[in-house]
């Protein structure tokens, strides 16, 4: 599926980065240099970007950074060696400056630049995904196509010649992937094979429909021909990699996925600013999952007293709009869930627009749901796609119905909170806001998944459902679901648990079917640390009650509509967001 092509090529290629949306790069890497320390420190963070950008082409155009776009990196193994070597080069550099006399911005975006940098050699020479990977490979080939044939950034002529150079080097990084694949594990080579081939669906239609829609007939005849001769020696090279995949790698494919404790914890303190064993992680989570189960057992009680919580979960998936309804009912929620944002104050909105409510493109119809924001700094495709993948029309009604369920009007509630409002479309609305370059390019995924997983309890809490039980389980059955990732994947790599155990568990945990949970613990393998949805949701929670501590202390009053403006427009991973809203503070982000 592409959408797992493209989340593992973000994962595996930029690890310590999630990118969001929103404005345009700042004249400068951080705000105006005061001391002599900071105007060093100005200067790295503006050559290392500028590095960084030309490092990772692929990740630059999604970024909106469009002078390489017609490149594609190289993953030749003596390339990958010299990046490694040239940011051990940047690193030596970051570990000169005076981090004592910074002031301002560059204290904290000092230490995301050396996370980042950091976390970046972490993948290439301890992970070595490169190595090990077939995904990456997969992911470079169609998130490279992506970028260029979703958005409407330029004139379509314009990205066609971008494409063409893109397709051209298709050839190379698949000699890259056969070259340096070795050691792959099982789970991984059966994923990369079926994004392969999921990869030559989209180059022979979902691309070209793309592009079609955007006016490629407009294109002069000559180029549309040769994007045609192009897309068709792209469509081969890419099927001869899927059998070469399925012939020769999966075969061999005996590798052990696991990180080791010692990994997975240096990766999360990296990647996510946690500095926690995984003995303190497991008891976290095992604490939080007893909580919210307890939770669930007592809201069904309230449905349904005569039911256990399984068969009153069950029945509530059931309640789902039809599919000529489910565009029409996300739309009236998304104004739904504005509105009472704005009734509550919850928080400053800074602008009245709202995404549009469609369903998916027929190129990119591989999830349930996704808000499709521009990148940071894009300044001509900048609207926002609130997307829902409907039923197709070839499939059985059991099919249809089955769909659907995912779509349960309390499911369908709370992922147009986590999507839309107040979720991913208002970080959007804040990119703005944020002070740096640095922290736009930069942001942890427990930031930006934990703000919009944290948003669908608070929204609840705060009255959204006007106390309906069944919106309230909804929102709870996806907590547990976000912890039973943190049981996978942290027993898995850190305790040595099997995939079928940890199945097991995760059903048990988030009221899951078998196949189901065996499908979300697979993603587990190879994105072990996907528990940063729970993480993140639980340090902004902790950071609320303890920011709401420190100001009545000092006699001030805490505004649920203030700390989550502060908090926005920080940008900020949370551990350091706390430093920088509640000056002095020591304590952990998370316990």
């Amino acid at each position: 599926m592409l959408r797992t092509t493209l989340c593992c090529a973000a994962l595996l290629l930029v690890p310590a980065c999630a990118p969001r949306t929103g404005s345009g790069p700042a004249a400068s890497a951080s705000a105006m240099a005061s001391t002599p320390a900071d105007a060093e420190y100005a200067r790295f963070a503006r050559e290392y970007l500028d590095w960084y950008y030309a490092a990772h082409p692929v990740r630059s155009t999604n970024l909106g950074l469009h002078q390489y776009d017609a490149r594609v990196q190289d993953l030749s193994a003596e390339a990958i060696q010299r990046q490694a070597g040239e940011l051990h080069g940047w690193l030596a550099r970051l570990e000169r400056l005076d981090r004592a006399a910074l002031t301002g911005d560059a204290v904290f975006d000092v230490r995301i630049l050396e996370n980042a940098i950091r976390a970046e050699l972490l993948e290439l020479e301890e992970e070595r995904g490169w190595q090990r990977n077939p995904m990456l490979y997969n992911g470079v080939i169609a998130s490279g196509l992506s970028s260029l044939s979703q958005r409407e950034f330029a004139p379509v002529e314009e990205r066609v010649r971008s494409l063409l150079a893109r397709l051209e080097r298709i050839a190379a990084v698949v000699a890259a992937a056969k070259e340096n694949l070795r050691d792959v594990p099982k789970p991984w080579a059966e994923q990369g094979l079926r994004d392969t081939r999921g990869t030559v669906g989209f180059l022979r239609s979902d691309l070209p429909k793309a592009l079609e829609a955007q006016g490629l007939a407009r294109v002069d005849a000559g180029l549309r021909q040769e994007l045609s001769t192009a897309l068709a020696r792209a469509v081969t090279e890419v099927e001869g990699f899927a059998r070469w995949q399925e012939q020769e790698l999966l075969p061999k494919a005996k590798g052990d996925f696991r990180l080791g404790k010692a990994l997975f914890e240096k990766k999360l303190a990296l990647e996510e600013h946690v500095e926690l064993t995984a003995e303190q992680l497991r008891d976290v989570n095992e604490r939080a999952i007893r909580r919210y189960q307890e939770w669930v057992a007592k809201e069904a009680a309230r449905v349904d007293a005569t039911k256990s919580p399984v068969a009153v979960m069950d029945a509530l998936v059931h309640d789902h709009p039809t599919a000529e309804e489910l565009i029409p009912t996300a739309r009236k929620q998304l104004e739904e869930c504005q509105r009472f944002v704005v009734e509550k104050g919850l928080l400053t909105l800074p602008s009245e627009r709202l995404p549009a409510v469609r369903e998916t493109p027929p190129y990119a119809r591989m999830g349930f749901a996704s808000m499709d924001t521009p990148g940071p700094f894009e300044t001509r495709a900048t609207e926002a796609f609130y997307n829902i993948t409907n039923v197709e029309p070839e499939w059985t009604a059991e099919q249809k119905a089955q769909h659907l369920t995912y779509f349960n009007r309390a499911g369908l509630l709370g992922i147009t909170v986590h999507e839309g409002m107040p979720g991913h479309f208002v970080q959007l609305l804040y990119e703005a806001r944020i002070p740096t370059e640095v922290r736009k390019v930069f942001t942890p995924a427990s930031l930006v998944e934990g703000w919009a997983h944290y948003v669908e309890q608070m929204m609840v809490d705060e009255g959204f459902g006007g106390g309906d039980p069944a919106v309230r389980l909804g929102q709870l059955r996806r907590a547990l679901q976000r912890h039973a990732r943190w049981h996978a994947g942290l027993s898995m790599h850190a305790f040595g648990e099997s995939v079928e155990g940890a199945a097991k568990r995760y059903a048990e945990i988030a009221y899951f079917e078998p196949f189901p949970a065996l499908r979300e613990v697979q993603r587990g393998t190879f994105n072990p640390t996907y528990l940063y949805y729970a993480l993140g949701r639980m340090q902004i929670l902790k950071l609320r009650e303890d920011y709401k501590r420190y100001l009545e202390a000092r006699g001030q009053t805490f505004s649920l509509r203030d700390f989550h403006d502060r908090f926005l427009q920080l940008g900020l991973p949370v551990s350091l967001a706390r430093q920088a809203m509640m000056p002095g503070d020591t304590a952990p982000s998370l316990e």
